[in-house]
């Protein structure tokens, strides 16, 4: 198994463990691999691998995935150019570049042809952009950044599955993501994102910290060496009123290769919101069918 596959591979161990009460203790480690194939995907939504992309200008193809990425994340699409899983699309480009003809500008084009998990082709897209080849040839941001805003708009609709499953709530209850302490990388930001992703699909409402708010999530991470080479990953997921008072706690836990997510979590953190969706929405239920304070 290559590193990348080992890394998917091993976080997506992070298995959903448990529904517990407010103040119970943990149980013991899952001793499967990898969560249930059914919790590999996210509801309403498919995520997306982006292979690299080919063609030339390099500048522009060795950049356009990762833009590609953060603008499918904008509509929701869990995205990256990075990791895959086992339920992900995938994505693949190429990249035409016209020069110009007298009176008439240059362009760049982006081919996409989307393949669903089991390599079944989904759709095409191709987006295109007008300017001055420097624009491109140096890799220059706000020209790769409108190729993928583009990119992103007409391939968003090939991504989209089934309407968002209806909450117990009836879409009603409004959730805040609160702090996310104690992860390495940019676990913390990459975390909150997943988990607003996940509950958003259940048709409920994600407010931002300071605006009213039903009820709230945070997590907690802890990581310790366990053996050369190997750490200890513990999440704590808390849900609870927004006055304070605790519904109650979802954790998972696993064995990963030391220094996993030290980096990008990329679409790894839409794994472990995936696997913890499920508890949190029962205690997401359980909250929003009591009286209100």
């Amino acid at each position: 198994m290559t590193g990348a596959g080992a890394r998917r591979g091993r976080l997506a161990g992070l298995a959903l463990l448990a529904l517990v009460a407010a103040c119970q203790p943990l149980p013991h480690p899952f001793a499967e691999d990898r969560p249930p194939a059914a919790l590999l995907k996210v509801r309403g939504v498919a995520g997306v691998s982006i292979a690299p992309v080919e063609g030339e200008p390099a500048a522009v193809a060795t950049t356009l995935g990762a833009a590609v990425a953060s603008a499918l994340l904008k509509h929701d699409i869990p995205a990256s150019d990075k990791t895959t899983s086992l339920g992900s699309y995938q994505l693949y480009g190429r990249l035409v570049e016209a020069r110009p003809q007298q009176g008439k500008k240059a362009s760049l084009t982006a081919y996409w042809r989307l393949y669903d998990a089991k390599g079944e082709a989904v759709g095409e897209h191709d987006a295109r952009v007008e300017g001055e080849p420097r624009e491109w040839a140096s890799g220059a941001a706000p020209a790769i950044e409108r190729l993928a805003v583009l990119s992103a708009e007409g391939l968003a609709p090939l991504l989209e599955e089934e309407a968002p499953v209806e909450a117990a709530s009836g879409g009603r209850t409004r959730i805040a993501i609160r702090k996310i302490s104690g992860a390495p990388g940019d676990g913390a930001k990459s975390l909150a994102a997943a988990v607003a992703t996940v509950l958003r699909r259940h048709d409920l409402t994600i407010v931002d910290n300071g605006q009213p708010a039903d009820l709230y999530v945070e997590g907690e991470i802890s990581v310790a060496p366990v053996k050369p080479n190997q750490q200890h990953v513990r999440i704590l997921w808390r849900v609870g009123r927004a006055g304070g008072a605790e519904i109650g706690t979802v954790g998972q836990e696993n064995d990963v290769p030391g220094g996993l997510l030290d980096g990008p979590w990329g679409d790894l953190a839409y794994s472990v919101a995936i696997a913890a969706g499920d508890g949190l929405m029962q205690l997401v239920a359980r909250g929003a069918a009591e009286p209100k304070s």
